[in-house]
C-alpha cells in the first residue's frame, strides 16, 4: 500500500514538473512580419564566442553570446552585439530553459532581438527569432532558414478554439530575407 502511494506521488510529481516546463516554453507564434515589428534590432551575424555566467540578481546561469555583425537590416547595434539568454552550465551545475536558442562558435545566423530587463539583449520569440544561414553547395547562394520552420496550432487565452497562425516561410535567399526585413522596418 505504501509502495503504491509512493509510486503515485512520484508520477504526479513528474506530471506537474512536465506541465510547468511546458508552460515556461510557451510563446505566441510569430510570422516574419511580427518578428520584425516586435524586435528592436535584426542582425545577420557570426558567433564569435559564448560563455556562461552566474547572475546573482536572478539566481540563475545565463549564457552570453557575442556575435560579429555582418549586416544590420533593423536598428543600430555596432559591429559586435552580445546576446544574453537564460541557461548554461557552470562547473557541475546546469540550468536549462526549454526553447531558448543555443549557438555554436562560427555559426552564422539572422537574429531578431529586443531590449530586455537587466540591460540584456535577447532573442525575440525564443527559437522563432533565429534563422540559420548556410551556403547552397550547388549555387553557392547564401540561404536563411528558420530554426523553427513550421507552426503548431496554438491556444490563446480568452478564445475558445485553437488559432492556426500563418506558417513561417521555409528556406530563402539571405539577400531576399534581409531586403524584406529592411522594407518592413522602413514602413514601421
Amino acid at each position: 500500500m505504501l509502495r503504491n502511494a509512493f509510486i503515485a506521488a512520484a508520477l504526479m510529481s513528474v506530471v506537474l514538473i512536465s506541465a510547468g516546463l511546458a508552460i515556461a516554453a510557451t510563446v505566441r507564434a510569430a510570422d516574419l512580419e511580427s518578428l520584425i515589428d516586435r524586435s528592436d534590432y535584426v542582425i545577420y551575424g557570426r558567433v564569435l564566442w559564448h560563455h556562461p555566467i552566474w547572475d546573482e540578481a536572478t539566481r540563475t546561469i545565463w549564457t552570453i553570446t557575442e556575435l560579429q555583425v555582418l549586416d544590420g537590416p533593423k536598428g543600430r547595434v555596432g559591429s559586435v552585439v552580445r546576446v544574453t539568454e537564460p541557461g548554461g552550465v557552470l562547473g557541475d551545475i546546469g540550468h536549462m530553459f526549454p526553447g531558448v536558442p543555443k549557438f555554436r562558435t562560427n555559426q552564422e545566423v539572422v537574429l531578431f532581438l529586443y531590449h530586455a530587463p537587466g540591460n540584456r539583449i535577447r532573442v525575440t520569440g525564443i527559437q522563432q527569432g533565429v534563422y540559420l544561414v548556410m551556403t547552397n553547395g550547388a549555387t553557392r547562394d547564401r540561404l536563411a532558414q528558420p530554426l523553427v520552420p513550421l507552426r503548431e496550432a496554438v491556444y490563446e487565452a480568452g478564445r475558445g478554439h485553437s488559432v492556426q497562425p500563418r506558417q513561417q516561410t521555409g528556406q530563402q535567399r539571405l539577400d531576399d530575407l534581409l531586403f524584406a526585413i529592411r522594407q518592413r522596418a522602413i514602413k514601421r
